[in-house]
């Protein structure tokens, strides 16, 4: 019994009272387990401020302090090229627009000013009227006149009627419908190559401006038989002189005023009076 220690001061207890906060012993430095905050001192928690990390374009990346957002910045769009092609094509068309609108401007200048010369004229009479058109006529070449057209030169020595040609005894010969017109050619060819005289390509026009074919049949028998004056796909050398006859089958009492002769179907022709 004698080895015992006698026991410690003790510390005295002081529990929480029954009003009031919470009060801390004198002393006493330690923390208590069973302390809880005061119930008239509610705990609030402040927000934090808003901060957002960003980071510079170009930048390794880098982790963001705690607590902070990561936001990785947009590179900025690139520039707005200006569609300069887009303003030529518009400024084209506007000029084009332009132009044609002088253009018309002109055309209808000169028209009316043709239109209001043409009834000067037509108001002085008939008489100017019928000098012009004589005049015309007498512009035309005329029987016996040599004309060219493509590699053909022709002259109309003159002009004869019948109602039938070739050798119609025989039952050989032709006799037109109406009467025909007979044309006496003589065709020199002044080219350098050969060229094929067409009778189909000769025309005959009368007084009321009808246009009349030459008969190839007519032609044919009025040939005869060893073929001179043939007009029918005669083929003609460089230099070379045929004469021919060619008939067109008009109306009866019908005169041909004017005829027209081709170097070719596709050539454009000359005009001759049969006045």
């Amino acid at each position: 019994m004698d080895s015992e220690q006698p026991p410690g001061p003790q510390r005295p207890y002081v529990g929480r009272p029954p009003d009031g906060p919470y009060q801390q012993p004198p002393g006493d430095s330690g923390h208590r387990r069973d302390w809880q905050p005061p119930t008239d001192m509610p705990y609030q928690q402040q927000p934090l401020p808003d901060r957002t990390y960003q980071q510079a374009p170009g930048t390794p990346y880098q982790r963001p302090p705690p607590g902070l957002a990561y936001q990785q910045q947009q590179p900025p769009p690139p520039p707005r090229q200006k569609r300069h092609r887009g303003l030529k094509i518009t400024a084209g068309i506007v000029g084009g627009i332009v132009l044609l609108i002088i253009v018309a401007a002109a055309l209808g200048g000169s028209k009316s000013g043709t239109g209001t010369s043409a009834s000067t004229g037509t108001s002085t009479g008939n008489s100017s009227g019928q000098a012009a058109q004589s005049a015309t006529s007498t512009a035309l070449p005329g029987i016996g006149d040599k004309v060219r057209d493509g590699k053909f030169q022709f002259v109309i020595t003159k002009v004869t009627h019948a109602k039938s040609v070739g050798d119609t005894q025989f039952g050989l010969g032709d006799t037109a419908q109406g009467e025909y017109t007979i044309l006496h050619i003589t065709v020199t060819n002044i080219g350098n190559q050969a060229q094929t005289l067409d009778d189909s390509s000769q025309y005959a026009y009368d007084a009321a401006g009808r246009k009349f074919d030459a008969s190839s049949s007519a032609d044919i028998d009025m040939a005869g038989a060893n073929g001179q004056n043939s007009t029918w796909l005669d083929d003609i050398n460089p230099g070379n002189t045929v004469h021919g006859r060619i008939a067109l089958d008009l109306p009866a009492g019908d005169k041909a005023v004017k005829a027209e002769l081709h170097d070719s179907m596709f050539s454009g022709g000359v005009t001759v009076s049969l006045r």
